[in-house]
Parts: C-alpha cells; structure tokens; sequence
C-alpha cells in the first residue's frame, strides 16, 4: 500500500493544485461574481477576461514547470578549463557526487528525492511534483507571479460583492441565497489564504532573482551572515550576482517585454559568469559555494601547475554546518590540459583532466610531476580515503 501511495503521491498532488485553482476561479465566477455584475455586456465581459487569461497563464506556467526537465548533469561531464570553477575543500579538486559517479558543475546539488544531480538546484517541490532547477525555474516564478495576481484580482472582485451584500442587508434589507453566501465565504478565505502564502513564497524569489542566489544558497548566506554577526569573518559576496537587471534577465530573458511570456531558459546550466564585483584588489575573495560560503584560507597551488580554482566544500547531501573558508581568486593563464590516466578497471571515479592533482582524497596524496600517466603505487583501488596515484602535469600548447 506504502508503493502504490509513493507512486501516485506526485500525481495526486499536482492533480490537487490544479482542481484547487479551477475551483476556486469558476466557482467564484458562476455563483459569485456572475449574479454580482448581472447580465452578459461589455462591462463583465471586461471585468471577466483579465481574471480568466491569468488563471490560464498560471495553469499554463504550472504544467511547464511540472513537465520541464530541470537540468541533469552530462553523463562522464568534466570541469572544461576556465578562470573560476567550485572545486573540494579539502582536496582543491571538482566537486563530485559519488551517487551519480559524475562531477558536479557549479551551483549544482543531488536531489535525494529524484536521485540525481540537479543543474543550479533551488528546491525540490512537492506541490509540482518536481525539482525546480536550471530549466523550470523561470516557469516556476511565472507560475507564482500569475498566482498572486490572480488571487489578488479574485479577492478584489469577492470584496466587491460582499460589501455590495453587506449595504444591501442595511438598507433594503436583501439577502443573498444560501449557496452564494457558501461559495462567498469559501473562495474569500481560499483567495485570502493563497495570496498570503504564496505572496511571501513569490517575495522570497524575487529576492533569489534580484540577487542571482538560489533557494539552498539563501539558507548558506544567512548561516553566513550568522557567523559574520560572531566576528568570525568580515565580508561576504556572492560571485553570480551581475547587478539587478542582468540578473533578472539570466531567468526570465533579455528582453523585459517577454519576462511574464512563457519561454525556454538560455545557456546550458553548466557554467556561469562570475562577477568582478567579488575579487578584491589583494586578490581574495569571499565565494558563495553551493552548500556554503567561504571564509579564512587560501588556495594551495602548488601543485596545480598554473590552473587556478576557487576552492569550496562538496558538502553531503543534507545540510550541514561548518565555518565558511576564504579563498585567494587569481585568473586561470591560458593553456590547454592532457591527461593520460590508467584507470586499472576502477569504476568509483571517471577520468580526472591532466590540470586536477588527484581523485578526491581526504588523505595523502602523491603528485609526480614527471609522470607521464597515472600509475598506481599499490594494488589498491583508489577510494575516498586515501590515492596513491600520481598524474601526468598540464601540456601547455
């Protein structure tokens, strides 16, 4: 019973939503609103249509953000090489999830729920029966945006008609039929309910919009700020943030006449444009990570051989708290990398480029630099605890 419940939960829910909206709407037409402005003229007609195309457009936005893949990673995708990319604290190399057995490229996290890596990751929703990634996310605001003009349209017109009611029973003392006076009172707390809730849902990503931050990265930039307040770290800046504009435009479109249209997202998810705003003139930086910020040490190159990353936490799956860490940004010189790996059979890494020192390791690892292939020091199998490997340096071209 539990799997049968699992498997229809997601349709049953979406299903919910959507009767919910169609109640609310046409009931409110047909035995409120409808009897309130009399018969069919041009008057109604104008009241009507506004209410009714918003509705529509929220519908419309809904079902693209439940159907819409929101963005998965390439299968064997690795970090191409380029100026500032979000890499493991503790080893300096690429974020990756080893449920996927994949990188992962910025701002991108597992979702345990649909089981795979999302592309930039807001949150998992129950009530779309979806995650709200790279591609459905503009969907998603559009979806709420509609919503909340709809329901403020509704509660307006409700209002209307109950003090219409009310000045009726006053003074000619007219009272309206039972059932009106049902559907009145439901749709007015429905509208009232609604337009509260999703109001402060829609503000909350307006915010995300304006400033270029996800759902999950919001909840990492106030434990931040948290952690600012205790004096533990001075500044902190978020990297994608291209200034109110551009940032709205990299969700809803160039173009400010087609932000409320529906419409498919640019780009590929993969990589995005990192503010100069964020580089200080010494050259460090405070980095928003995809599960946390960064605070008080700098990046070891020592052995990156000229290839420069910013360096972050793969934090799990589940939040976490740890202190942010600060990293030094300097830009990537241009080269060209080659890796030449033996990967004697293992499956629990893909190939790592010729610029990334090792496997992600928390423990020791050797680099030769003279190597010309990855070659292991023992039998083992290299895992998370420790690499004997070596691999072969960048080839500049």
């Amino acid at each position: 019973m539990s799997n049968f419940w699992e498997k229809i939960k997601g349709p049953f829910t979406v299903a919910s939503v959507t009767i919910t909206i169609l109640f609310i709407t046409y009931s409110s037409q047909i035995f409120v609103i409808w009897p309130f402005l009399g018969a069919a003229n041009m008057h109604s007609i104008a009241i009507l249509v506004p209410l009714n195309f918003f509705v529509l457009m929220a519908l419309i936005n809904y079902f693209l953000t439940c159907k819409t893949d929101p963005g998965s990673v390439p299968n064997r995708w690795i970090p191409r090489q380029q100026a500032f990319i979000e890499v493991k604290k503790s080893t300096h190399t690429p974020r990756f999830c080893k449920t996927c057995n994949n990188y992962k490229p910025p701002r991108t996290h597992h979702c345990s729920t649909c089981n795979r890596c999302v592309l930039k990751m807001d949150h998992h929703c129950p009530w779309v029966n979806n995650c709200v990634g790279f591609a459905n996310y503009c969907h998603f605001f559009r979806f709420l945006i509609y919503v909340d003009i709809s329901s403020i349209y509704l509660f307006i017109l409700l209002s209307c008609r109950l003090a219409q009611l009310v000045r009726d029973m006053r003074h000619y003392d007219i009272r309206p039929t039972a059932l009106e006076s049902a559907f009145l009172s439901i749709n007015l707390v429905l509208a009232v309910t609604v337009m509260i809730a999703v109001g402060i849902l829609t503000s909350y990503h307006i915010y995300c919009i304006t400033t270029n931050t996800t759902t999950i990265e919001g909840w990492e930039k106030g434990r931040s700020l948290t952690i600012k307040g205790m004096g533990k770290i001075q500044n902190i800046k978020c990297p994608y943030d291209q200034g109110i504009y551009k940032n709205i435009q990299a969700v809803l479109g160039r173009w400010p006449i087609f932000w409320l249209v529906p419409g498919q997202m640019s780009g590929t998810g993969l990589d995005f444009p990192i503010t100069t705003k964020c580089i200080d003139q010494d050259g460090e930086s405070v980095i928003l990570d995809d599960k946390q910020f960064s605070s008080s040490t700098s990046l070891n190159r020592s052995a990156s051989m000229n290839s420069q990353w910013t360096s972050t936490t793969d934090a799990p799956d589940d939040l976490h708290h740890h202190e942010p860490v600060k990293v030094d940004i300097t830009p990537l010189m241009p080269l060209k990398t080659k890796a030449s790996i033996n990967t004697i059979g293992s499956r629990s890494m893909p190939n790592t480029p010729g610029s990334i020192l090792t496997f992600a390791s928390t423990a020791t690892t050797l680099v030769d630099y003279h190597s010309h292939k990855l070659t292991p020091k023992s039998n083992s199998i290299p895992t998370e605890e420790s690499s004997n490997y070596s691999i072969s340096p960048p080839h500049h071209r």
